[in-house]
Order: structure tokens, then C-alpha cells, then sequence
């Protein structure tokens, strides 16, 4: 069995984040910090085809403050949840196992709800899914993000 080198808790190869501390696991890919000066768009959708990728940006918490990590999008689907085992690990009781997942399709990236209890909010909206635009607005659980693509 594994241990999480921050905390020492037992960890399985599965796991993306610790469960104890919420520390990634995962060393092949890092979260860095990021402010970017987002700038006005058409509203157009966030293309799918010739781009590097997306990234969500987490601004501060609804309650109290959070440092600004940045969450690459670049596969097929990311999951977003309160389980060490999604690619985005929200650690909040708000935040369901298996919240949202995001992907990216033919026409751009997409984010749905999997049924979350508390639901998942672009632009301050409650949805099921929609497609994503440069500058939308995400919030699940306490968490808020600004998504941006390349």
C-alpha cells in the first residue's frame, strides 16, 4: 500500500488526490498558479479543432478565499467531484462525489451535471449542460471558476 507523501495517509493507485489532505497524487501533470487578463470575447464558442486545450481557473470561494490553481482540460472527459478519484478534486461537503464532467467534442467543451444534489451553476445559471464560452463563469459546490481556452 501506498502512502501520500504530504500526510502519510494510505493512498491506492487509483486515487487521483489525497483523501486525508486532498494533495495531488498524480505527479505527472502540476497545478500551477495563474492570473490571466481575460479580455472581452463575441461570445463564440470555445473551438474544439487546432486548439491546445482549456483550462479552468479557480477564483476565490464563495466562502472565505482559496489561492488561484489552474486545472488543465486537455482529454476527453474530465470529472469534477468530491472523490480523490476525479481529475478535479473539490474537497466540500456542497460538492457531490460525481458532480460535473467536462468534455471536449467536436464543436467545443461541454460540461454536464451527473446528477449532483446541489447542481452546477455557469454564469450563475443552473444547468444540465451547455457548452462552454471563453470567460463562462462555473460554480460547484463553494468553488468558483473562470474558463478560458487557448
Amino acid at each position: 500500500m501506498k502512502v501520500c507523501a504530504n500526510c502519510g495517509a494510505e493512498v491506492t493507485p487509483e486515487m487521483k488526490f489525497c483523501s486525508e489532505c486532498g494533495v495531488r497524487l498524480d505527479h505527472g501533470q502540476t497545478t500551477a498558479s495563474y492570473a490571466p487578463a481575460f479580455e472581452e470575447t463575441s461570445g463564440e464558442a470555445a473551438p474544439a479543432t487546432g486548439v491546445d486545450g482549456a483550462s479552468l481557473i479557480e477564483l476565490d470561494q464563495v466562502e472565505g478565499t482559496a489561492g488561484r490553481r489552474m486545472h488543465d482540460i486537455k482529454e476527453g472527459v474530465v470529472t469534477v467531484g468530491r472523490t480523490p478519484q476525479s481529475d478535479i478534486f473539490l474537497d466540500d461537503v456542497t460538492v457531490s462525489r460525481k458532480h460535473a464532467e467536462i468534455e471536449r467534442g467536436e464543436r467545443g467543451y461541454r460540461i454536464r451535471d451527473v446528477g449532483s444534489l446541489n447542481g452546477t451553476y455557469v454564469n450563475r445559471v443552473r444547468v444540465d449542460a451547455v457548452d462552454l464560452r471563453n470567460g463562462d463563469e462555473i460554480q460547484i459546490g463553494k468553488y468558483r471558476f473562470k474558463f478560458v481556452f487557448a
